[in-house]
């Protein structure tokens, strides 16, 4: 059986140039400046706050986009690869990435600071619990890029920068795109991008990769495990084998649903398992929590003993995000005629536009732990008497997320209707 972990997520952003003028003709090598770290003393609740309000407003996005589907991608994989986007933007474009991710009240500086200080944070040792966080940069030959735009890429984002012939040997740079994204991803994901996805046209790739696999703190035993059937929305049942564990574990009761949260290794990375109440849907879930909600229930609840029931399950999703982004105020970005980014290209940044992005993952859940990979209201309750015993069985649609404990970042979020 392999391990339960969640095994990275793998977002790219394609830069293509619009018209048919060159772009540049003489080799441009990309500048290797030298690394230097330049990180806060902590991490900021202004930039906490913007992250999961990003996080909620992409889930309400794709669940409406994926109505009745299996969901799975990684709110921080997508804002690290924008943030990096962000570097090379101008004007109304820099305005519209900088709003969708919530960052419009803080400059460039603090962004990549708290962006480099956050991927420091994640890679803090932890026998039990992995999470690897790698940025690339893929620049087409020929193509002269502001030393100053690879500059903060590599200094705050550890971004590897390479050349690539897009076009002439565009199948050959989406397969190296594609090694360096399987190896990134621990092979969780060997394919990103089509061959056909480039062409002379494309000027630049941004990609992030976020890889984590966690063993949790109390493993599920195999014995345990049974069949049961899982109750869909569309009224039929499926067999399948039901983890099961019982012990003292972080519960809240919340309004329609419970919550408790499963811990990973030494305790920073928890697995939080949201089940709507019998009769709700999880639909209606995502409609009802809010940041400010799930910041509550976070805060409120209490080590109860209880017993879970968690069904093993794969997921894997592939996503074109471009509408979603633009239904998230992105509209600039991407227009051929409307984009700017001139902190790419000086002389031809007013050509240069966000051609499509693309985000996959995969999570993998088991006895043992999770394997992950991606390749991007204040309610008021009055306190419940105290909960002796909690049971929480997920045999019906339900929603996940991973999150890293001391900074409160989202990894990955989810929703489960057919295991």
């Amino acid at each position: 059986m392999r391990k339960m972990s969640l095994s990275g997520l793998a977002l790219t952003l394609l830069l293509g140039a619009c018209g048919t003028g060159g772009v540049g003709t003489n080799p441009s090598p990309t500048p290797s400046p030298q690394k230097t770290k330049e990180t806060p003393v902590k991490i900021e609740p202004k930039i906490t706050d913007a992250t999961l309000g990003f996080a909620w407003r992409l889930l309400n996005q794709l669940e409406s986009a994926e109505e009745g589907r299996n969901l799975f991608f990684s709110p921080l994989s997508v804002s690290l690869a924008l943030s990096m986007a962000l570097n090379g933007a101008e004007g109304e474009t820099y305005q519209q990435i900088a709003k969708t991710l919530g960052y419009e009240n803080l400059s460039l500086d603090a962004v990549n600071a708290q962006s480099a200080l956050l991927m420091q944070t994640l890679r803090s040792p932890d026998p039990k619990a992995e999470v690897s966080v790698a940025n690339s940069l893929w620049v087409a030959e020929g193509f002269p890029i502001e030393a100053d735009f690879v500059k903060r890429l590599q200094q705050f984002y550890d971004a590897e920068a390479q050349n690539l012939d897009f076009a002439r040997a565009p199948e050959a740079a989406a397969q190296r795109i594609n090694e360096w994204v399987k190896a990134q991803t621990r092979e969780m994901i060997p394919k990103l991008f089509e061959a056909n996805a480039f062409n002379a046209d494309t000027v630049a790739v941004l990609v992030n990769a976020l890889y984590f696999k966690g063993k949790w703190q109390k493993p599920f035993s195999k014995e345990a495990t049974h069949e049961m059937p899982f109750r869909m929305e569309n009224g039929r049942t499926k067999p399948v084998p039901m983890m099961m564990t019982s012990g003292k574990y972080p519960y809240y009761t919340g309004d329609g649903y419970q919550a408790v949260a499963l811990p990973y290794g030494e305790g920073n990375l928890m697995f939080y398992l949201l089940l709507p109440d019998e009769g709700r849907t999880v639909a209606q879930l995502v409609e009802h929590m809010n940041p400010e909600r799930w910041k509550q229930m976070a805060a409120q609840m209490k080590p109860t003993e209880g017993d879970v029931g968690l069904p093993r399950f794969r997921v894997e999703t592939q996503y074109a995000l471009k509408p979603i982004l633009q239904q998230l105020g992105m509209e600039a970005p991407f227009q051929p005629d409307g984009a700017d980014f001139s902190r790419i290209n000086r002389a031809y940044g007013k050509k240069i536009y966000i051609n499509q992005v693309i985000h996959k993952a995969v999570v993998q859940v088991d006895e043992e732990g999770t394997e992950a990979a991606a390749a991007t209201g204040i309610e008021m309750r009055i306190t419940a008497a105290p909960v002796n015993h909690f049971t929480v069985i997920a045999d019906r649609p339900f929603l996940f997320a991973i999150v890293h404990q001391p900074t409160g970042a989202v990894l990955f979020m989810g929703i489960v209707r057919e295991p």
